[in-house]
């Protein structure tokens, strides 16, 4: 039974309202609301919003009117500033039965950003001054800012898949059922997420492991069924340079095409991984830490990892790696751990906040020496940034698969032992 009295020290103690939570709070709504009233800010760091605010929920409500008007959504569309059609799935023109316009933009944008913070302060449960602090670098890095500003519909598919949480630990049907529809629902709407499914391996207790996995990998299949024929529009190429972010970046630069580098790039991830997983070098890593922390970290990189994988994405994507940052800034300092594991995970969140910075002080430094490059040394210097910069995301995907290929081994061996005593 519900109970006010037994549930306020649960929220105060978990770190909702710790100092912790509230000066995050604080920060992140300070950092936010400058950025909006001095756009210059985000400019010399390479941010711009075309004079558009909220710009990708824009291009949404675009394709909303643009329906409403009778004219195909999915072409040039004028209603845009930038004259995008509508890429995503069909599913997101069901908001025009709620009478959503263009001239709600200002709203919608805002409210898809506060819903994003919030629900990053809710699952974060801050315990620790060290994870206020990288928390904060992370959602004042320069791709999370990039989605806030455009109010990118990633924002969206954050929230949404915040909800498997509550398969984490919870035998109760309906919770499962609501984590399972979470998954399935961000597929739906923007397809990567589908790979998330397999996050459903770390419900523990690990004996519903197979009948969850199976469910989700139905649902997510069903999803994944009703827009097929809509997957196609969401592959453009994205161009090399800045607040990109993807495995065919640096093989571009030696004259590969996508196509041609996306199977090996995969090989060597999942080499990586097994690697790693046989060695047993994050094996506490795999096995530590709060099972709905750890269940959100591995969605996060999973979909992080897949994204990567699959093709170039703009930097904003880096969204997800909140999770699994959170994840190993606690297993940074936890004495419980191996003086290796706590190693590994100090180098993973360094590498982390490299991923999030490094673009943005290149933009930096070119817009304070602008006059003295030229367009031409703009170029070759970003050519040079590359690849100098792309092994650190390269290092972060391996080390994160290597951590997912040993925690799914981690749960078999849970569920096998479970069967075999039963």
């Amino acid at each position: 039974m519900f109970s006010m009295k037994a549930s306020l020290p649960t929220v105060f103690g978990n770190g909702l309202f710790s100092p912790q939570g509230c000066v995050l709070a604080a920060i992140v709504l300070s950092g936010w609301t400058l950025a909006a009233i001095c756009p210059q800010a985000l400019m010399a760091v390479g941010i711009a919003d075309y004079g558009t605010p909220y710009l990708d929920s824009y291009a949404v409500l675009a394709a909303l009117d643009a329906v409403r008007a009778g004219a195909d959504p999915h072409g040039a569309n004028p209603l845009d500033p930038l004259m995008r059609g509508h890429v995503y799935s069909d599913w997101w023109l069901a908001l025009r039965w709620l009478g959503l316009t263009r001239a709600h933009n200002f709203a919608v944008g805002t409210a898809l950003a506060a819903l994003f913070g919030v629900t990053v302060w809710l699952t974060a449960q801050l315990r620790r001054w060290r994870e206020t602090t990288g928390l904060a670098l992370v959602m004042l890095s320069p791709p999370v800012l990039l989605a806030v500003k455009r109010a990118n519909n990633d924002l969206m598919i954050f929230v949404v898949l915040a909800g498997v949480g509550l398969a984490a630990t919870a035998a109760v049907w309906w919770r499962t059922v609501v984590a399972i529809g979470c998954v399935a629902l961000a597929t739906g709407l923007k397809y990567f997420p589908a790979p998330a499914v397999l996050g459903f391996m770390w419900v523990r207790p690990a004996r519903r492991m197979p009948a969850v996995v199976l469910g989700a990998l139905v649902a997510v299949g069903l999803a994944l069924a009703s827009v097929w024929s809509q997957v196609d529009r969401s592959r453009f190429v994205v161009g090399s340079g800045v607040y990109t972010m993807g495995a065919p970046l640096i093989w571009r630069d030696y004259g590969w095409e996508d196509k041609a580098s996306a199977l090996l790039g995969v090989m060597v991830i999942a080499v990586a991984a097994l690697a790693l997983a046989v060695g047993r070098v994050t094996t506490g890593l795999a096995a530590q830490g709060h099972a709905t922390d750890r269940m959100r970290a591995v969605m996060g990189a999973i979909v992080l990892l897949a994204c990567f994988s699959a093709g170039v994405n703009y930097s904003y994507r880096w969204i997800f790696v909140i999770w699994p940052g959170l994840w190993l800034w606690r297993r940074a300092g936890d004495d419980a751990l191996s003086r290796l594991d706590r190693f590994v995970a100090r180098f993973a969140c360094g590498l982390i906040l490299l991923c999030l910075w490094l673009d943005g002080l290149l933009c930096l430094a070119i817009n304070l020496s602008h006059p003295l490059l030229g367009p031409g040394g703009i170029d070759h210097l970003q050519l040079i940034w590359r690849l100098w910069t792309q092994p650190v995301p390269w290092l972060l995907m391996l080390l994160l698969a290597g951590w997912i290929a040993e925690g799914a081994l981690v749960s078999v061996r849970e569920w096998w032992s479970f069967r075999h005593e039963g």
